[in-house]
């Protein structure tokens, strides 16, 4: 080659190969065809490799970059650093979607939490990294059973459940009174604080399982049996849940406990047909007591407007009574004034009003007069009937 050449070629001319450094075969060193027995030409896929192969190789790198300077290509060598560079910067931009929140690490250690969706940007790796969470999705832990269902037992005598897998060791509890109860519950919490949620707790899932097993048996410790069967079920989810949330707020844990569900509250096996008797006994003595308290508040009413419909009775027999007397006394003292002042008259008065009053209520029969002497005895038939 000439010197112009050389110029052109940044990475120096290379020197010609001597014919007798080729081999027969190829210039590589492989074999991809071979002949037969009867002479025909096949392709071979088992190739053979020799040493001096990598010989070759290795010349040839050294002959391409043999008269290479550096300081002659510093333009070039800087474009490509300055396109590497832009291409670094540009892995740096990340997408938060609205239900994450972005938390930025400088070398491992937290530095802000994007909390707004969009587009954002952090030093590219390894200077900033970014982790993503989800914060309003709402994740469920399963304690004292595995499946979809809490388990339900298929019989009183057996150990068989159906819809799930019991376990024991985390659904079995003590309760205030000194007895064993099973329960199954599920907690429902979801990510408040994702940069608490990733570097406060090691374990989040682990942590809010222990949490909530603990805080149920707090609970069920100071609730007695039949509560805990019955009416106290909604006090006992509530209870556990303000108890966990209290516990994971002192852990830092950026968690929110949403709610606490009850899914089975059950006796051990071995005494379930007991408190089954006794639940049927509860359930006999509401059932009285709710007709005895139907029958008392049907009855205390009628009695009520009884007593009322008496008092006002008698209130108005009194208030008859009283004027009548009055009345009666007014009217003596009025006739008693009228005969002091005339007695002659007021005594003839009261004389025909009385026999007026007499003779106006009875039968009368005037057989006196002039020939009085010639009339008949008169025998009053009619009045001998209606007295019969």
């Amino acid at each position: 080659m000439t010197k112009k050449d050389d110029k052109k070629n940044p990475w120096g001319a290379p020197k010609q190969k001597k014919k007798s450094d080729r081999r027969e075969n190829n210039d590589d060193g492989w074999q991809p065809t071979s002949r037969d027995d009867s002479g025909n030409v096949f392709r071979n896929d088992s190739r053979s490799y020799s040493g001096g192969d990598m010989d070759d190789v290795f010349r040839n790198v050294q002959e391409k970059f043999q008269g290479f300077s550096p300081m002659q290509h510093k333009s070039g060598i800087l474009l490509l650093l300055l396109v590497a560079g832009c291409i670094w910067l540009m892995t740096g931009f990340y997408r938060v979607q609205p239900a994450e929140h972005a938390v930025v690490m400088t070398f491992g250690k937290w530095t802000r939490t994007q909390s707004h969706p969009g587009l954002g940007y952090h030093l590219p790796w390894p200077v900033e990294t970014v982790s993503k969470v989800d914060v309003t999705f709402e994740r469920r832990i399963e304690i004292g059973f595995r499946g979809g269902n809490a388990p339900v037992r298929a019989s009183a005598r057996s150990n068989s459940v159906s819809n799930g897998v019991s376990i024991q060791s985390e659904s079995l509890m003590v309760t205030g009174d000194e007895n064993i109860i099973d329960i199954n519950f599920v907690v429902l919490w979801r990510v408040s604080d994702a940069a608490k949620y990733l570097f406060e707790i090691r374990n989040p899932e682990d942590t809010i399982k222990k949490v909530a097993e603990s805080a149920m048996r707090e609970v069920i410790g100071r609730t007695e049996i039949q509560r805990a069967l019955a009416e106290a079920r909604g006090e006992i989810e509530s209870l556990t849940r303000e108890l966990m949330q209290a516990m994971m707020d002192e852990y830092e844990s950026g968690v929110m406990i949403n709610e606490v569900k009850l899914q089975a509250v059950n006796p051990p096996e071995q005494v379930v047909e007991a408190f089954d008797d006794v639940l049927r006994a509860r359930a006999d003595k509401d059932r009285l007591r709710n007709e005895a308290e139907a029958y008392r508040n049907r009855i205390i009413p009628e009695a009520r407007g009884e007593s009322e419909r008496i008092l006002q009775q008698a209130e108005a027999y009194l208030q008859e009574v009283t004027d009548n007397a009055t009345g009666e006394a007014e009217r003596f003292l009025s006739v008693y004034k009228a005969y002091a002042a005339a007695k002659d008259v007021t005594s003839k008065r009261m004389y025909l009003e009385t026999m007026q009053e007499i003779m106006g209520q009875s039968k009368k029969f005037i057989i006196g007069g002039e020939n009085g002497g010639n009339v008949l005895p008169y025998l009053p038939l009619d009045a001998l009937k209606e007295k019969r």
